[in-house]
């Protein structure tokens, strides 16, 4: 299992992001696996019915199903607004991401690197 380095699952986000025309995608997610593949997915923001909009984590999720990936490694989040901004997962893509057996979360990025948790640290308790 040697997975991807986190740093290109950051850049995949924004690639994501940049490819994206449509003005109310705001966030994309990356999931990796440890076979070294990268999936990609984009909010999916319904302007006139809030509960029927969908996280990036999910969709990301479901293009690596789709593709017949099921060794998950890692995932992250990110806005890209003026400047690029790593997301923490919702409590749901919490649960999705243990669910499907990703071992790291990045969660933040500080001036000394990226913080990672396990989706079981991101649920205690749970």
């Amino acid at each position: 299992m040697t997975g991807v380095d986190l740093d290109a699952l950051i850049d995949a986000c924004r690639t994501a992001l940049l490819a994206s025309r449509h003005e109310h995608v705001q966030v994309a997610a990356a999931a990796s696996t440890c076979s070294g593949g990268i999936y990609t997915g984009l909010q999916v923001r319904s302007v006139t019915c809030g509960h029927c909009s969908t996280c990036a984590e999910p969709v990301a999720i479901g293009a690596a199903l789709g593709a017949g990936a099921d060794d998950f490694d890692a995932c992250v989040a990110l806005r890209l607004g003026g400047t690029a901004e790593i997301l923490s997962p919702c409590g749901a893509c919490r649960e999705v991401l243990r669910d499907h057996g990703f071992r790291r979360v990045i969660v933040a990025a500080t001036d000394s690197g990226l913080i990672t948790a396990t989706p079981d640290e991101l649920l205690p308790w749970s």
